[in-house]
């Protein structure tokens, strides 16, 4: 069971990410998305760091207009990665509950 615990909050990490990004760059202006992450990047990201790449895609997208811009979308990822980091866990927790597990069992 631990391991389709970790499948679970690993993907799930990812897949928010990734769908938080796509959304976050249908929205961003042409000369923002050019700046943004080629495929193999954002791969690479996703994949290496989840949803601790949200605060390096805050900063890429947003530092052209200055620094000031570079550093609202660090804190934009930073609250992105709390809340993706948070429904992760809650539905950890749903799963924790609906398979039957003690509330303290190992991950």
């Amino acid at each position: 069971m631990q391991v389709v615990r970790f499948a679970l909050q690993f993907a799930l990490g990812i897949a928010l990410t990734y769908a938080l990004q796509r959304w976050d760059e249908s929205r961003l202006s042409e000369d923002q998305r050019e700046r943004a992450w080629n495929a193999a990047t954002w791969g690479a990201a996703l994949m290496w760091y989840g949803p601790l790449c949200m605060l390096a895609w805050g900063w890429v997208t947003r530092r052209g207009k200055g620094r000031l811009h570079g550093l609202v979308g660090l804190v934009l990822g930073a609250v992105v990665t709390v809340l993706v980091a948070l429904v992760v866990q809650v539905v950890d927790e749903v799963f924790v509950w609906a398979a039957g597990l003690p509330p303290d069992a190992p991950m």
